[in-house]
Formats: structure tokens, C-alpha cells, sequence
């Protein structure tokens, strides 16, 4: 099913009309608001200039770009993202306002959206020797899994592994809040924890998870070779990880009981960068 979507209109770039909200690209497109429908046709919707332009840009598959009259006679921006789709065989859809409003997911809709196929991703993209690995399980907040993604990407984390049970990386809020990593950071999604650990093992990474107690994060080896799991937000990681793992936590002063889940990942994964980057001169000053 993953073609459907592309076999409603044929040729390249070529701008076709849609007028009526019964359109069956119209219907389709819209549909990706669901994760059931996300699955089913392995794609998923992008919203805006700036995505949909770095999805071209990454060589993301793009089956329908979709813009309104208005925009795309009066913005630059819009003619120009267009032109960067020009060699991909994208159908160019010019939607009235109606449909515009049927397929977008913000409340104040971007002059451009795209339909942009999954891309696959294998056990070696996600596990590179001495890389770390983010282990996201059960994450319900879609803004916290795009945000938790963009850090790891930030600070140089090789991949995630997303236990099933919680947000969809391919929903609209979180690819908004990971502002493109889903283009181009590897991710495996895994059916539990137990599944999950069991990966882990296989490739040799040393598991931390994030804790009320635990080790402090300033003095656990996180530089290399580490998966860190971070639990769900109101129940934090599943036993199980607990069971079989190092935990780890955030000193805090004060009186708040903990942190956010997303403050408290990224606290976790810019001390492995310093711990990496520290590492790293150490080993360059006993070089000269």
C-alpha cells in the first residue's frame, strides 16, 4: 500500500487542480493524521517551508507536495522549494482552501505540506561501533519524543530504539518538535522492553536508565558505547530495564520532586557529549 498514494495522479511535478474534499488524494493525504493509516501506507505528512524543503534537500521520497493558489503565484519561498522538487517524480498539488484545510493538522496551516515516504532504517544504521543509542520507552507526549530525538541527534547519539506503546515519531506534533531528525536519524521501533534489552545485549551497550536514584550522572561512564533509556513521563522506565541495567540520575537541589522527561534526557546525553569530548582531549594532549 505504500505506492497508493503516488498511483492517484501520473507524471512528474506536474501541478494538478484538486477542488473537491472527496478527492481521493485529498482523502488519503488526510488520513495520516492516524497512525493506523501512517503504517499502513508507510508515509506520513510534513508541514511548512522549512521541513518540506530539508526533506527534499535529505532525499527523502516525496509522493504529493500540496500548496494553495495564493501561495504559489505569491511566494518566492513556495516557487523555489518547487524547483528543488523538480528532478523527483512528487506530484505538485494545487488545493483550494477547503482541501488545504481538510489535510492540515495546525490549528494555523503552512503554505506548503508534503506526504514523504518512511525511510528504513537497519540494526547497523542504529548500532555503530562505540556509538550510543537513545532507548525511548513509552514516551506518550509527541512534542517530548521529536524534542528527545532532536537532542540525541544534537549531541552526536548514533540512533534510537522506540519501545511500542507510546507516540508516534512519525505524527505531526513530533515531527514538528524534532524540526527534521526523523529525515535523517536512524530509528528501530521494538515491540517491549524485554525485546528491546535483548537488542541491547546482542550489541554490546552498556544500559543506564534514567532514574529518581541512582548513580549520578557526573560520575556513570556515559562517553561511549551507551544506551540510555528514558521511561514514560508519569511512570517513568518499566521494571524491567530497572532490573537489568545501570540507573542513573540527575542530582537536582531544591525541593522539586524530578524533572521533565525531555530536561532530564538532555541533561543525560550533553554530559555524555562532555564526557566524550573531554575524552577526546585527553587523548589528543598525551598525542604531543
Amino acid at each position: 500500500m505504500a505506492n497508493l498514494l503516488r498511483m492517484q495522479h501520473a507524471g512528474r511535478n506536474n501541478c494538478i487542480e484538486i477542488h473537491s474534499k472527496d478527492n481521493k488524494t485529498v482523502k488519503l493525504a488526510a488520513s495520516l493524521a492516524e497512525k493506523k493509516h501512517r503504517d499502513a501506507l508507510g508515509a506520513y505528512l510534513i508541514e511548512g517551508p522549512n521541513l518540506v524543503r530539508e526533506a527534499l534537500q535529505q532525499g527523502v521520497r516525496i509522493q504529493f507536495i500540496f500548496t494553495g493558489a495564493g501561495a504559489l503565484n505569491q511566494q518566492q519561498e513556495i516557487q523555489d522549494i518547487l524547483s528543488l522538487a523538480e528532478d523527483s517524480d512528487s506530484a505538485v498539488c494545487v488545493l483550494s482552501e477547503d482541501c488545504f484545510a481538510k489535510i492540515a493538522t495546525s490549528q494555523t496551516p503552512q503554505p506548503i505540506m508534503a506526504v514523504a515516504e518512511k525511510r528504513t532504517w537497519q540494526m547497523r544504521d542504529v548500532f555503530s561501533p562505540g556509538g550510543n543509542v537513545l532507548v525511548l520507552d513509552r514516551i506518550q507526549d509527541p512534542g517530548n519524543l521529536g524534542t528527545l530525538l532532536r537532542t540525541a541527534e544534537a549531541t552526536g547519539f548514533a540512533g534510537a530504539l522506540i519501545v511500542k506503546g507510546g507516540a508516534d515519531p512519525y505524527g505531526p506534533k513530533a515531527v514538528r518538535a524534532g524540526a527534521g531528525c526523523v529525515f535523517r536519524f536512524p530509528l528501530l521501533l521494538c515491540g517491549s522492553p524485554a525485546e528491546a534489552l535483548d537488542i541491547l545485549a546482542k550489541q554490546r551497550k552498556q544500559v543506564w536508565t534514567a532514574d529518581m536514584e541512582g548513580t549520578p550522572c557526573y560520575d556513570a561512564e556515559l562517553a561511549q558505547n551507551v544506551a540510555i533509556v528514558i521511561g514514560n513521563e508519569g511512570n517513568g522506565a518499566d521494571a524491567l530495564f530497572k532490573e537489568n541495567s545501570g540507573r542513573v540520575t540527575v542530582p537536582m537541589a531544591g525541593q522539586t520532586e524530578s524533572l521533565n522527561a525531555g530536561i532530564a534526557a538532555a541533561i543525560l546525553m550533553y554530559e555524555s557529549l562532555r564526557q566524550r569530548n573531554a575524552g577526546n582531549v585527553q587523548a589528543n594532549t598525551a598525542t604531543l
